[in-house]
């Protein structure tokens, strides 16, 4: 019987840790979401300056969330999105603003992806 409650409640707790998680991954999700729309409205006024300070943020943004991400996540999309979030810093210093733009979009698919990627499903077990 003891057995039985002891497994109930790690089952309990690593539901309710894996609830936690996803909370907090969709919050940082969104978040970085929203910092990439502004670097895009930027580029697209071609307010240059405006979307060099907006990736500043997005770049120190994911460094935060970097190690929540690499916990439990999957790090080559970490990797993809330090990797875009380079590539748009340097379009954005030579003011390519469809290149600049094209790392936007990618960083939002990117961005909307992390908590899909993540969340307790059985073909995410398999």
């Amino acid at each position: 019987m003891k057995s039985l409650i002891t497994a109930l409640v790690i089952a309990a707790l690593l539901g309710i840790g894996s609830e936690i998680y996803m909370y907090r991954l969709e919050n940082a999700s969104w978040e970085l979401s929203a910092i990439n729309s502004e670097v895009f409205e930027a580029i697209n006024d071609e307010d240059y300056e405006k979307a060099m300070e907006a990736i500043d943020r997005l770049s120190e943004r994911m460094e935060d969330a970097e190690m929540f991400f690499g916990a439990m996540g999957n790090h080559e999309e970490t990797d993809s999105i330090n990797v875009n979030i380079a590539e748009l810093r340097g379009y954005t210093e030579k003011r390519c603003k469809s290149d600049a733009a094209a790392r936007c979009r990618v960083l939002s698919y990117l961005f909307g992806h992390l908590p899909q990627n993540s969340r307790l499903r059985l073909e995410n077990i398999f």
